[in-house]
C-alpha cells in the first residue's frame, strides 16, 4: 500500500473541504428557500404587514395563517415567559394497540395556547427557528442567574445566547440590539412599554436596522403588568409606525391596517 504523501494529503485535504463547503451552501441555499418572507422593510415602512392582537394566542394563529417557516421571531416584552412542556403534555401509563403517538406541537396548539407557551409551539410547527428576546435590563439580570442553571449558554457583555431542545435563543436590550441580518416577525408587548417611551423605542428600532415583513402589537390582555396606560403607548407607538386602529376585524383578531401617518384622535 503506498504511503501517503504531503502532496496527496493536501490534495484530499482539499477535495474534502472543497464538498463540505458545497454541502453547507446547498443546505444553507435549501434553508433560506424553504422561508416564507413577504415584503419587507424598515418598521416604518407602508409596504409591511402590520396587525394588532388582543393576546399571544392571536399572534401565533396569525403567523400559521400566513403560513411563515423557519423565521427568525423578535419578541419585545417586560419578562420572558417560561414553560414545561412535561407538565402540560399528558404520558399515559398503558397505551392501546395499535400504538397511539401523540402530536406535541398539536396537542399543545389546541389545549395550551397562550401567552407562556406560543412562542415555543411555534418552535415546534417551524414557524420560526430561532427567537430573539428583547428585554428590560433587570430581566437581562435575572435570565443570566437563571441560564446560569441551566446548559448550552454563553454570557457576554450585550446579552445572552441560550438554546432549548435545540431552538436557539437569545436574549438582550433593545438598545444593544444590532438586527439580525435578515426580514424578521416582529412581536412588541404592550408591556415592554412599561420600562420605555413609544418614541424612544421607535428610534432604537430603527437605529438597530432590523427589517421585518410582520409586525404584531399585542396590548397581552390578562397580563398582570399590561394597563390601560401601557395599551394607550402601544397606540401611541403604532401611529409613530404610521397607523391607526380600525373597527374591522380578521377573523377574532382587531387590526391595524398599513396607511399614511394620521394625527392623535
Amino acid at each position: 500500500m503506498p504511503e501517503l504523501t504531503v502532496r496527496r494529503c493536501c490534495a484530499i485535504f482539499a477535495i474534502v473541504a472543497f464538498f463540505a463547503v458545497v454541502v453547507i451552501a446547498a443546505l444553507h441555499r435549501l434553508g433560506s428557500e424553504s422561508r416564507v418572507v413577504g415584503k419587507s422593510g424598515l418598521i416604518g415602512s407602508p409596504d409591511i404587514v402590520k396587525l394588532m392582537a388582543d393576546d399571544p394566542s392571536e399572534a401565533y394563529r396569525i403567523w400559521k395563517e400566513f403560513g411563515y417557516r423557519g423565521r427568525i421571531i423578535v419578541y419585545l416584552a417586560d419578562r420572558w415567559e417560561t414553560c414545561n412542556p412535561d407538565e402540560m403534555i399528558p404520558a399515559p401509563l398503558a397505551r392501546p394497540y395499535p400504538l397511539s403517538l401523540v402530536n406535541p406541537a398539536r396537542f399543545l396548539e389546541e389545549n395550551n395556547l397562550n401567552g407562556a407557551t406560543f412562542l415555543y409551539i411555534a418552535s415546534l410547527n417551524r414557524i420560526t427557528r430561532k427567537i430573539v428576546a428583547l428585554l428590560p435590563p433587570g430581566e437581562i439580570s435575572r435570565m443570566v442567574g437563571a441560564t446560569k442553571r441551566g446548559k448550552d449558554f454563553q454570557i457576554t457583555s450585550s446579552g445572552i445566547d441560550d438554546s432549548r431542545q435545540g431552538f436557539p435563543r437569545r436574549f438582550t436590550t433593545v438598545d444593544h440590539f444590532a438586527g439580525s441580518g435578515e426580514p424578521v416577525l416582529l412581536y412588541v408587548g404592550a408591556s415592554c412599554l412599561r420600562a420605555v417611551e413609544p418614541e424612544e423605542l421607535y428610534r432604537l428600532l430603527i437605529k438597530s436596522g432590523v427589517t421585518t415583513d410582520c409586525v404584531i402589537l399585542c396590548r397581552e390582555k390578562g397580563k398582570d403588568s399590561v394597563s390601560p396606560v401601557e395599551v394607550a403607548k402601544l397606540h401611541r407607538f403604532a401611529r409613530l409606525m404610521g397607523l391607526r386602529t380600525l373597527s374591522g376585524s380578521r377573523g377574532a383578531t382587531r387590526y391595524v391596517a398599513p396607511m399614511a401617518a394620521v394625527p392623535a384622535s
